[in-house]
């Protein structure tokens, strides 16, 4: 069997630091982090004259798109953060070490803030009201928009798969229809529902109800 250290004085590299994304992002993510990291990279210079550090990036990108290599990764450079922060013995084993005195902190006076919960994107909201996301895919995507806020938040939506590509255009037509006023939320549900279920487009659910006008221009023989 290899060793489970060898012998080289290199620390592992963290690649999701590279791309500049966390640890548990999904694949999509990764990829959008690999293209920002390479544009920002071609910006600074040349690859050629930076071969090392341009091939880092390529390493990246490959690596964590892959998960085998992902999952070798997160091991390797969490071994290596193990060994350096003094939890396993030097060789990268799994051994307890003796543990030390650990002394209670003392508890502290904290001064909490309250929460300024921000207003949701309409296009999230909609996602959650017609029940195609929950709480924990609205935290994700509020996670995504803050590490990618040049990526557009319906290439966020689509790359995770909440929604099909003709359920986007009806999420956006939706969102304009509310923004102006034209249908409330409730109608929206009911529309989106009906697509969903029976393969009606929303926006032609609403008409059948009669929540939608249409302007139809009459024919006139002169």
């Amino acid at each position: 069997m290899p060793d489970l250290r060898p012998n080289q004085t290199e620390t592992p590299r963290n690649l999701y630091s590279t791309l500049e994304i966390d640890c548990d992002v999904p694949p999509s993510i990764v990829v959008a982090g690999f293209f920002k990291a390479a544009k920002k990279f071609l910006r600074e210079g040349s690859p050629k004259d930076r071969k090392p550090e341009y091939f880092q990036v390529l390493d990246a990108g490959f690596i964590l798109r892959k998960p085998r290599l992902r999952l070798s990764h997160d091991l390797i450079v969490s071994r290596g953060e193990l060994v350096s922060k003094g939890l396993i013995p030097d060789d990268g084993s799994f051994e307890l070490l003796v543990a030390q005195e650990v002394r209670t902190p003392q508890p502290l006076m904290v001064t909490t803030q309250p929460i300024v919960q921000q207003p949701m994107p309409m296009l999230v909201e909609l996602l959650k009201e017609a029940h195609f996301i929950g709480a924990a895919e609205v935290q994700a995507l509020t996670n995504q928009m803050r590490s990618f806020p040049d990526v557009p938040l319906a290439d966020l939506i689509l790359s995770a798969g909440y929604v099909t590509d003709s359920e986007m255009k009806s999420l956006q037509l939706a969102e304009y229809l509310l923004s102006q006023g034209k249908i409330n939320m409730g109608q929206f549900c009911v529309a989106m529902y009906d697509e969903r279920m029976t393969g009606v487009k929303m926006a032609e659910s609403l008409q059948v109800r009669g929540w939608l006008e249409t302007q139809v221009t009459q024919y006139r023989k002169d």
